[in-house]
């Protein structure tokens, strides 16, 4: 029985889907499933994928129609899961996680039954492979209680998601933030009471682009965490602390100033824990 449903969307990576799917596939971990939508690649990203599908019976490939670009593709795949799943992994096509990430994530979520999801620190890598640095995330539940309200407090790349948690807060990713649509995952988790754990264990290795930091979607990134941050507010009910606050208020003040000044001040701010 499938235990484990592994999400991939895939657009346009040929040169780093296959590393990403043998990440996958040698598991220690293993009774899992790969699900794999192609967005439209141009490329021969679905051919390299399809390659997979056909020697291998857990590798389950999806293409889409049309390009629907990446929450749509999520939700896309969370319909291609099997019933018998109790957890999902979001991973993304350029990506790399260690062989034993599936295992220990697995058993942790078996052993605590009373956390919905798990991730890890991660590492940051250039488009040759080459480690650049590394993320680590606060552990105890009460700083990533605390840290929600200025970002996000787990990886998604690097998580693992108890299914019937994700059923009570809403089946799908909220296709309205297609910037930060982890950190509304997440918010809606903890908005409704739901707990999340971060491992001491580097699971995932990052592919990191020069371009993303310089996206023309700075603002729109920006002004859908402030949505999600006030939700917590507003929608949740959860009372802020006066360094939230103020967080938000700085936040808020970045909008109407232009996007290089945005980038520069947003790395600072975001910093601030």
């Amino acid at each position: 029985m499938t235990k484990v449903s592994v999400i991939m969307p895939v657009y346009n990576t040929e040169k780093y889907v296959w590393e990403a799917i043998e990440s996958i596939l040698i598991q220690s971990f293993k009774d899992f499933e790969l699900i794999i939508v192609d967005d439209c690649s141009t490329d021969k990203s679905y051919d390299i994928c399809k390659e997979y599908a056909d020697r291998d019976d857990r590798v389950k490939l999806f293409r889409n129609e049309k390009n629907l670009w990446l929450v749509k593709t999520r939700n896309v795949l969370i319909s291609h899961i099997s019933d018998s799943s109790l957890y999902i992994s979001p991973m993304d096509s350029d990506d790399i996680v260690i062989e034993t990430y599936l295992e220990e994530s697995f058993k942790f979520l078996e052993d605590n039954i009373n956390i919905s999801a798990v991730s890890a620190n991660i590492n940051f890598m250039s488009e040759d492979w080459k480690i650049t640095w590394k993320r680590e995330y606060d552990k105890t539940w009460d700083k990533i209680s605390k840290i929600i309200f200025k970002k996000s407090p787990l990886c998604h790349w690097a998580s693992l998601i108890r299914i019937s948690d994700f059923n009570k807060i809403g089946f799908y990713y909220n296709e309205k933030f297609a910037r930060a649509h982890d950190y509304e995952l997440w918010s809606r988790f903890y908005g409704n009471w739901f707990k999340l754990a971060i491992l001491n264990r580097y699971f995932l290795s990052y592919r990191i682009f020069p371009w993303q930091w310089k996206s023309k979607h700075l603002k729109i990134t920006l002004w859908n965490t402030i949505k999600i941050q006030s939700s917590l507010i507003f929608k949740y009910r959860k009372i802020p602390t006066f360094s939230w606050v103020l967080y938000l208020i700085l936040e808020i003040l970045l909008l109407s100033l232009p996007s290089n000044i945005v980038l520069f001040l947003f790395k600072k701010i975001s910093k601030i824990n």
